[in-house]
């Protein structure tokens, strides 16, 4: 047992190393990344549990005492962002079916993981856990309008459906909370590193089945798919700076790029239970691609957040 805490506790202070890792398994594996895509629903219940386990709930609460904050930035991130990046997407002259996957993305809520890895980057994973759970619920009211608005595309999403499943993602994961929170009392705390060791595992196991049908369609597509791929970054990117440029003259820093990196990662998977059959495919090609940034960029931002904000935060 002691050897297991040892590797986990290892593996969370390694997260932004070993995340990457997982997508080569994917592809390496496709068979088990087909295998393995009826996990994602109870390992993104664990991921939000883990993440409600670790986070700070004196500091959530407060948010939550004063939660204008939180639902100010949510609403930034549903509607400004995208109707800032849209024209943007728009005047480069992209692949139409990788104009309407950035703008969707730009519209998805926050991913769940992003409470997670902004432990790992020193950023507020309360915030962070907040404004995800905020988008989550907003987004079956903000998502259909400006899609149809922007590129006449009717989802057709259930309000009520959709946020009842989304609910009780989030039901199940705040039970699974309270549970590990009560069994751990007073260990909490020096357990932390144990229970980042776990989510990463389970974050590494999760992008497995993401992978599902990638290869096939790099073999077909080689250029189109990098192009997808390199359009992800950008997307990711380009979000996360207009949202922290347009929160930092109002905010501290550490909220601010907080704010801008929820909005970098999207719950671009939620697309692929509302979109029509008749969508573009290519829509569905970004879903895949936009993994890639989704595990590396952590990586890649940790050296700068870790010089724009001190240990301490």
């Amino acid at each position: 047992m002691d050897t297991v805490v040892h590797v986990l506790r290892r593996m969370g202070r390694r997260a932004t190393t070993l995340l990457p890792f997982s997508l080569g398994i994917g592809l390496l594996f496709q068979d088990i990344a087909a295998a393995a895509r009826p996990l994602l629903w109870p390992l993104a219940v664990a991921l939000l549990m883990l993440a409600l386990a670790r986070t700070d709930w004196p500091r959530l609460a407060a948010l939550l005492r004063r939660p204008g904050l939180a639902i100010v930035l949510a609403l930034l991130n549903l509607i400004a962002v995208p109707l800032v990046v849209w024209p943007i997407w728009q005047a480069l002259g992209l692949w139409p079916g990788l104009i309407a996957a950035l703008c969707l993305s730009a519209m998805a809520p926050g991913i769940i993981s992003a409470a997670t890895t902004a432990t790992f980057l020193r950023l507020d994973s309360s915030l962070a856990l907040l404004l995800t759970l905020f988008t989550n619920f907003l987004v079956p009211f903000t998502l259909p309008p400006l899609a149809l608005w922007l590129l006449d595309l009717d989802l057709k999403i259930g309000i009520v459906d959709l946020s009842l499943r989304l609910a009780l993602i989030v039901a199940v994961a705040l039970a699974g909370a309270v549970a590990i929170r009560h069994f751990l009392g007073p260990r909490l705390h020096d357990s932390g590193s144990t229970l980042d060791g776990i989510s990463v595992a389970v974050l590494m196991v999760f992008a497995i089945p993401l992978m599902d049908g990638v290869v096939a369609r790099a073999a077909v597509e080689p250029l189109k798919l990098a192009g997808f791929v390199a359009g992800a970054f950008a997307g990711m990117l380009l979000c996360n700076l207009v949202m922290t440029a347009l929160t930092l003259p109002f905010l501290d820093r550490r909220t601010a790029l907080t704010a801008g990196y929820c909005s970098g990662g999207r719950h671009n998977a939620l697309l692929m239970a509302v979109l029509p059959v008749t969508a573009d495919p290519d829509i569905f090609l970004f879903i895949a691609a936009v993994q890639f940034p989704i595990y590396l960029i952590p990586t890649l931002l940790q050296p700068l957040y870790r010089r724009l904000l001190p240990s301490s935060a």
